[in-house]
Order: structure tokens, then sequence, then C-alpha cells
């Protein structure tokens, strides 16, 4: 997924900094901030028990999906049912390809997952209430989707919730199938890479035919019931898991004043499919204003904020990753460190900033490389 703030490219420098330091390779692992799951998946690979955690709701699937599976679902109830057996196994088959951060294109094969997502991805679009509010050839006129995907969205999304509403998936597969549409969908979005806004023309890879992948579970020695995903506000949760022995928790919080909820609204909306109880908003069609709000990217709230999440921390280690962008400074950063760690490593790693479009009259960008901070500290016991 183009997702600001993706760990991706980060995670051999996590694993590094984590070996470094000897940090057990097992034990829970906490991922507070998990995001779509870099850092997740990561720790999964590495032999930690994961707990991830992000209150945005297409976030909380894809976890499910890669964290809260060691393989791919089956689908068993719904093949059990003579009709969509039949129905799904007529279907045409289609090249579905694996995702993660180890497999990326890789053929899935015959698996019972890639004969359903063949179904959907098969599926003749139709109008509702998302093509109409978020797609070209929609009411509302907005963009974000060509008028030929947007119809497939919703017809794929409609007929995942009509399965969930029948028994015939349960919630886990709902989650996964959900997740796929999403990372699916975001490649062929019409937006120069978050959802603030669409772009006036459909672009050339906007008109491409969606396509859906199937994310590809991290594998794990543990069951994967033991691995638990959460949607909810990561103060509240470390509150809420004050007796669970954590051996690690990773915390990568937002950085700057943009709010996830606005970047990302659409995904969000793909994920709930929740249409008929709100009422998109203004030119870009955004969600309620004041949904998740994060303390992290107010200016005024921010410090406060940081110290209330250390002060609940119980963990052996921490890690966190923060960038020289942020609203927080580099030195509250390392304030925060001093007092609640006994031992702490400090590293700067240079990156290529971040550019979602290039420099014009009233948008310069300060610089072309920004510095990740991330930060390891064993915690005072």
């Amino acid at each position: 997924m183009n997702y600001i703030g993706s760990k991706y490219s980060l995670l051999a420098e996590i694993a590094r900094i984590l070996d470094d330091h000897a940090v057990p390779a097992d034990g829970i692992a906490l991922d507070l901030f998990a995001g779509t799951g870099a850092v997740a998946q990561l720790l999964k690979t590495r032999g930690h028990l994961v707990y991830a955690n992000d209150w945005q709701y297409y976030a909380y699937v894809t976890n499910v999906a890669l964290i809260g599976l060691n393989d791919y679902p089956e689908f068993s109830t719904l093949f059990n049912d003579s009709f969509w057996s039949k129905t799904i196994l007529a279907a045409p088959s289609a090249d579905v390809r694996a995702c993660s951060i180890h497999h990326r294109g890789v053929p899935v094969g015959d698996h019972p997952c890639a004969q359903v997502l063949s179904y959907l991805n098969a599926l003749a679009g139709h109008g509702g209430a998302f093509f109409d509010a978020y797609c070209e050839g929609g009411r509302a006129g907005r963009m974000y989707f060509a008028q030929a995907n947007g119809l497939r969205i919703q017809a794929i999304r409609d007929q995942i919730e009509e399965w969930a509403r029948a028994g015939l998936i349960d919630e886990v597969e709902s989650a996964w199938l959900i997740a796929c549409l999403v990372e699916s969908a975001d490649r062929v979005a019409n937006t120069a890479s978050v959802y603030g806004a669409y772009l006036k023309r459909i672009k050339a890879t906007a008109r491409k035919p969606l396509h859906l992948v199937a994310l590809r579970p991290i594998d794990s020695s543990y069951p994967p019931e033991q691995h638990r995903v959460f949607c909810e506000d990561g103060l509240t949760l470390l509150q809420r898991l004050v007796d669970e022995p954590l051996r690690l928790i990773y915390i990568d919080p937002p950085y700057n004043h943009r709010q996830y909820a606005a970047n990302y609204h659409l995904l969000e909306t793909i994920a709930r499919w929740d249409l008929d109880r709100f009422v998109p908003r203004g030119v870009t069609g955004l969600r309620n204003p004041q949904e998740q709000r994060s303390v992290y990217s107010l200016r005024n709230q921010v410090a406060e904020g940081f110290r209330r999440l250390f002060e609940a921390m119980h963990t052996d280690f921490v890690l966190f990753s923060y960038n020289n962008e942020g609203l927080l400074s580099e030195e509250q950063l390392r304030g925060l460190f001093d007092e609640f760690c006994s031992q702490v490593d400090f590293r700067r790693i240079q990156f290529k900033r971040f550019r979602a479009d290039l420099d014009r009259e009233n948008r310069i960008y300060k610089a072309d490389h920004t510095h990740e901070f991330l930060v390891w500290g064993k915690t005072k016991s």
C-alpha cells in the first residue's frame, strides 16, 4: 500500500538494532501504532508472539489478515455450501499473487482463497452508495476511482458483506477479504498519494483494471489465535494490558499535523462499508471531522500525550521511530528516554523525503531528505 509512514524501508535497520542489543526473539511484542503492519510482520517473522494495534479500521483488518492468521484462510463454510461452491469453482481462474513483506508477486496457486478471489475478481461491477459518492460517473462527481474500477469495488465489497451477513464467512475470513480489496483498490486509486484529494483527471495507473491480490499471512510457531489484533486508542490499550508480560513495545506514532483519519478516509469507508451511517462531507467526501483525531498530531497536546504513553509502558524494551520534522523535538524525545529508560541507543538514519507532488509556487518542500530517529531503550524496572 502507498502508505505514508510505512516502515518497510526501515525493516533492516529495525532488525539490526534489536539484534545489536540482543533483544530475545520471543515473548510478546506489541506494535502499538501498527498501520499496515510492516513492523508487526517483521516481529512475527522474528519469532515473537505479536500484538498489533491501530485504531483505523482498514489497518485493523490488514493486521488481522497478516498477523491474526498463520496461513491463508480456507473458507470451509463457504465451500460447504453447494450453491456457492459450484458458483465459485465455475468462475474463470485469475492469476492471484501474494503480498506481504516477504512475498511480493509470488503466485498463490490453487488454494481455496485464490479461488474465492478469482470469483470476486470476475464479478461484473454495479452501482451503489460508494460508487455514487466517490467514483467517476457517480452522482457526487468525485473521482477517487475510474468508473469501471469503482463499479467493481462496489460489487466486490457488497458480495463480501452478503457472505458475512449470511454466516458463510467468519470474522477473520471477512477481514482478510476486505484487507485484500483495500490493498488492491489502493493500487488503482486516482490520487497523488493520499486521499485528502482526488486528481481532476483519471491518471493512467488508475485506468488499469482492479486486480485482487492475496495478503500472505506471516507464519509463526505460536498458534494463530494467540496473536492478537486490536483496534483502539494506544494509551487505552497499554493501560488495559497492564498485566501482560510484554517483552517489547514498538512505537511508530504520527509525527506531524496531518491526521491519518483524513488522509485515508476512503480506505476506512471501504473497510467499514458504512455509508448508510454518515454523509460524505465537502468536496473530498470526508468522514466525520471529529473522528479519530490523534493527540500526537496536535502541537499543543503532543508532549503531554507522549509523556502519558511512556508513563503507561510496562515492558522490558521499547523501540521508537520518529522523524526530525515531527511535532515532538529531538530534545524532548531524548528527554523521555533518559527519564524512563536505563539504557538508550539513539540512531539517526537519512531518508529521501516523501513527496506527494513537485515543488510549486504555494508549496515548496524544505529539504530533499529527512532523518528518521530509531531509538531503543531498556526500561527502568
